[in-house]
Parts: structure tokens; C-alpha cells; sequence
């Protein structure tokens, strides 16, 4: 069910770029990814690993849902008034020189989504938590049919250009929020009614247990938040929007390919987590993950592959053929990538995310300073080498970590 969840969002998903992309052309494409980028890069440094963190307590049973939900959102609140005060000045007084080329309103505009972006993130992964994918899944269909809706109504019948696309992106991030809070009154009603057990108040007390989590998983995930942006950035930094515009769809084509990652990880994430006494069952289901998941993400590129070559240009239009082979580039390193998620997913579900985090350094250092290095002389081909290798190394150094797990009790 996941997994078709994921299909039938990418889907979606690549109706919107394709709609985008042919309609704005490569530096509108371009803009329009910078300029949600802002409230994106604020949701991942400021969530503090909450959401991870939540999965883990939930399903070890530490916390209920009513806890996690009070304590979430109490929580969103202070990272979202924190978040405004960063980036409301630096884009005040750097806004040109960080995004150079994408004008001021549409980083304001963008900035806007933030608080929606953040407390969806928050309270979704408690659905995840308490393993009630149907609402999860629904949850996260929502936001793209609904932006589908919008950027047809806005490009086509208004013609509103970029500002009406970032607007639909907004407008469905909202309805998905709406969704998650009907989902979980419904949690919510089922363990009032519930005979009441004993259990710690949700105040500071879980504050501080899930941040003494979620601090570790936090800066593995800003990490590689980095790692999947940095090239984008970069490529905007040294080449133009148009040049970004192109890239992205190489990029946003080949994240697809994590559809399969995305969808077990999810589902193993709390079910590993509630193997900490059996840590030998726990390896080996996340070694079955990994197998499972590098095989079909491989299949599926090398398929993806062949299409791209034939209609990259008919479906994307004539200027966006030069991600192509941005896109051949990016494929090894997006297959490993793909299978290392399941083992990330074991490192944390064994209490060890901080592993993650130190393995995160080492790729993010790889990943710059090859963009830095390669993209002056190679353009996007370079981006998406520097990024294939990072990925690399990834993947390979969590091979080896992730069978230490199992002296991790």
C-alpha cells in the first residue's frame, strides 16, 4: 500500500514538473525551485529530529499519541517563530547575493510555507509512529493532486506564471496539514474512550526525551538535506536559473527513483525499532531491505534510462535535453543511495543515529568540494558526479557500519 502510495505521488509529482517545466521554460523551472528551497532548507535545519524521534518514542511505547501531538506542536511553534527571525533578515540583507538572479517577492512567498511545511512534517510522522499508514499515505497523496489542481487552474486559466505554481504549492501543503489534524482526532477520540493508563505528562519531560533523540538524527538529516540540495545551489551559484532549471529535472527525475526506498523505509523504520531485543532479527530484516531495495531501484533506473533517451525531449521540450546525461550520471550513485537508507534506518532504530550523522560529514565534505571543483569546468555533468560520488561512499561505509548494530542493545 506504500508503495503504490509512492508510485501514484511520483506520478503526480511528474505531471507538475513536466507542466512546470514546459510552461515556464528552463529559468522559470529554475526560479521556481530556488525560491521553495528557501522554507525548505528552514523545515530541515529546524525540525531538530523531532520527527524521527517521535517514530522511535511511539513505537517503543513511550509516548501516546495525545503526548506526541501536544508536545509536537508546542514544539513547532517556537521553531517556527526561531525560523522567521533567521531568514526574514538574510534575505533582507543577502537575499541577491544567496540567490542570485531570483527575485525578492518569490523568496518572501516561498518563505511563507514554512510553518505549514514544518508542522505537517511534525505531525505526520506521529500517523507513522502509531503505524497507521492508510492515513499516512493519504496524507501524503494529498499535497500533490492538490498542486496538480492548482498549477493547471494557474498556469492555464489565470496564466499567473511562477507566483501562482508557488502558490498551489502552498495551498496544497495546507490541505495536506488539514488532513493529518482529521487523522488524528480520530487517535485521539480512541484513547480517550480507552481505559486510561498511568503515563508521564507531555511537558518538558518529553520535550527533553525527544530532543535527547532527535539531536542526533537532526544533524544526519540536515546533513544529508545538504547533500541533496548542495549541487542545486551550487549550480544556480556558479552557472544561472537556467542552467538550474535544467539540472533539476535530472535531479527531480532521478529522486523518483527512490520511490521503493521511501516506501519500505518507512514502514521498517518503527518496526525496527521495536526489535531493540532482538538485535540479530533486526539486522537481517534490514540487510533483506537493502537487497530488496538497491535491486528494484537499479531495475527501475536503467528503465527509466531508456525512456529519458527516447523522451526527454517530446514530453520536457527541446531545452531541457542536456539532463540527460546529468541524469546517467546520477543514477549509480542514486541506486546506493537508495539501498543505504534501509541501513540508516537499522543504524537509528538501534539508538546509534549519531552514526549516521558522522558518516553524513564525510559525504557532505565530498559532495562540495566536488561541485566546487567540477562544475566550472563540466557544468551540471559535474554536479551530478560530484553528487553520484558522495552517495558512493555513503553507501559503502554503512555497509560496514550497520552490521556493528547488532552489539547495540
Amino acid at each position: 500500500m506504500t508503495l503504490g502510495r509512492q508510485i501514484t505521488a511520483a506520478f503526480v509529482q511528474l505531471l507538475i514538473v513536466v507542466l512546470i517545466a514546459r510552461q515556464l521554460g528552463p529559468e522559470g523551472n529554475g526560479v521556481y525551485a530556488m525560491a521553495i528551497l528557501v522554507p525548505t532548507l528552514l523545515a530541515n535545519f529546524l525540525n531538530l529530529g523531532i520527527g524521527p524521534a517521535t517514530v522511535y518514542h511511539i513505537s517503543r511505547g513511550d509516548f501516546t499519541a495525545r503526548q506526541a501531538v501536544a508536545g509536537n506542536t508546542k514544539l513547532a511553534v517556537v521553531i517556527i517563530a526561531i525560523g522567521f527571525m533567521i531568514a526574514l533578515p538574510l534575505l533582507l540583507l543577502w537575499g541577491n547575493t544567496l540567490f542570485p538572479g531570483i527575485p525578492n517577492p518569490l523568496l518572501y512567498i516561498g518563505l511563507a510555507s514554512f510553518p505549514v511545511m514544518l508542522l505537517l512534517a511534525l505531525l505526520n510522522t506521529v500517523l507513522q509512529g502509531l503505524e497507521d499508514f492508510k492515513a499516512f499515505n493519504a496524507s501524503v497523496l494529498l499535497p500533490p493532486f492538490i498542486t496538480l489542481i492548482g498549477v493547471l487552474f494557474t498556469l492555464f486559466i489565470l496564466d499567473a506564471g511562477i507566483y501562482g505554481v508557488l502558490t498551489s504549492f502552498i495551498v496544497g501543503q495546507f490541505a495536506a496539514l488539514c488532513a493529518v489534524s482529521l487523522f488524528l482526532r480520530r487517535h485521539l477520540y480512541r484513547e480517550k474512550r480507552s481505559e486510561p493508563v498511568p503515563v508521564e505528562p507531555a511537558g518538558g519531560g518529553y520535550a527533553r526525551k525527544v530532543l535527547g533523540y532527535g539531536w542526533k538524527a537532526h544533524l544526519s538529516n540536515v546533513i544529508t538535506f545538504i547533500n541533496y540540495r548542495a549541487d542545486i545551489f551550487l549550480v544556480n551559484f556558479f552557472l544561472s536559473p537556467a542552467a538550474t532549471g535544467i539540472y533539476v529535472i535530472a535531479v527531480q527525475i532521478a529522486e523518483k527513483l527512490w520511490m521503493p526506498s521511501q516506501a519500505i523505509s518507512t514502514v521498517l523504520f518503527p518496526r525496527l525499532s521495536a526489535m531493540s531485543d532482538r538485535p540479530k532479527k533486526r539486522l537481517e530484516l534490514a540487510n533483506k531491505g537493502f537487497i530488496l531495495v538497491a535491486t528494484i531501484t537499479a531495475l527501475t533506473s536503467g528503465m527509466a534510462a531508456l525512456v529519458l533517451y527516447w523522451f526527454i525531449g517530446p514530453v520536457f521540450g527541446d531545452a531541457y535535453r542536456d539532463a540527460l546525461p546529468a541524469f546517467f550520471w546520477l543514477v549509480p550513485g542514486v541506486v546506493l543511495w537508495a539501498g543505504a537508507r534501509v541501513q540508516s534506518n537499522c543504524i537509528a532504530a538501534a539508538g546509534k543515529p549519531e552514526w549516521n550523522m558522522y558518516v553524513s560529514i564525510g559525504v557532505l565534505s565530498i559532495n562540495i568540494t566536488g561541485n566546487i571543483l567540477l562544475i566550472p569546468d563540466y557544468g551540471i555533468v559535474g554536479a551530478a558526479l560530484a553528487t553520484s560520488l558522495a552517495y558512493t561512499f555513503d553507501a559503502l561505509v554503512k555497509y560496514f557500519l550497520v552490521k556493528k548494530t547488532i552489539r547495540q542493545r
